[in-house]
């Protein structure tokens, strides 16, 4: 599907408010934020006169009612009679959209608790103490040395891996999450040495490709913000200078975010997709 910039605008939350709108009525538009006084917006080809049409008439009365209700009907995705519904249905829904993101996530999970039972067993096996057994290569990134460093790598993986599972699919999210563990953990190795650990080279990796792919092609409707990038980047530094109270795997972060970047280049033509919307009578197969 062929998407087309048609409009920006200076408010970010204008942007989302169309969007939001466009959505509801069933067509295929999408903001892409770069700041929050400006924002694109695109739509896809065969939809553009009739998205024109509806954006002319929001640049007229962009405070109509209509817009607001669009916005709330969307953050009510399920109409059910008790919470119980709403978390089985939101589960079913990350699991459907974003199968790998969840697997991984479970992975990580169960590799820290047997860190807890047995740390000897589990360092041993997976860092790369022995570069010719090939799975040490990958899997230090399953290894986490404390809670706060789980759940910091976990709360990122979940965001950027479910959004770009999402737009372009798992078998693209495996194949960058393995080249960019392959080339972060081999320059922490060959820098520094074998012992470290954690999935934070594959989410710089990742980091690394949103701040691009949001400049080359935002038609992929993965972008972050200027101030996570400037977190991010600031926290590398703070890393390289050790002026931090963690120790942490420096050149995996660089490795892992000049992967992820030369990813996004090499993808910088392929088109995103709509993420899969999950309707309240689909059943597990």
């Amino acid at each position: 599907m062929t998407v087309h910039k048609f409009a920006e605008l200076n408010s970010a939350q204008a942007a989302q408010l169309f969007a939001g709108y466009c959505v509801a009525l069933g067509l295929d538009v999408s903001a892409v934020v770069l700041r929050a006084d400006l924002a694109e917006l695109y739509a896809a080809e065969q939809q553009l006169a009739q998205v024109e049409q509806e954006f002319a008439q929001f640049l007229q009365q962009p405070g109509h009612s209509r817009y607001q209700a669009a916005a709330w009907q969307l953050s009510q995705p399920v109409k059910a009679g008790s919470d119980t519904a709403l978390v089985q249905f939101d589960m079913r829904r990350v699991w459907q959209q974003a199968p790998l993101t969840v697997l991984l996530f479970v992975l990580c999970l169960l590799v820290y608790g047997w860190q807890q039972l047995d740390w000897r067993s589990s360092s041993g096996w997976l860092q790369l103490t022995n570069p010719a057994e090939l799975w040490r290569w990958f899997t230090p990134m399953l290894l986490h040395f404390s809670l706060t460093h789980l759940v910091f790598n976990l709360a990122w993986w979940c965001y950027l891996g479910s959004r770009f599972e999402q737009r372009l699919g798992a078998g693209l999210l495996l194949n960058l999450t393995l080249s960019v563990a392959l080339i972060s953990n081999a320059a922490q190795y060959f820098m520094v040495n074998p012992h470290f650990g954690g999935l934070s080279g594959v989410v710089y990796g990742l980091f690394g490709y949103f701040w691009i792919a949001g400049r080359l092609n935002p038609a992929q409707g993965l972008h972050i913000s200027s101030g996570l990038i400037g977190f991010m980047l600031l926290w590398l530094m703070l890393g390289f200078f050790d002026v931090l109270w963690v120790s942490m795997a420096n050149w995996a972060h660089l490795g892992g975010l000049l992967a992820g970047m030369a990813w996004a280049w090499l993808l910088r033509n392929r088109p995103g997709h709509k993420p899969r919307e999950i309707s309240a009578t689909d059943t597990d197969t």
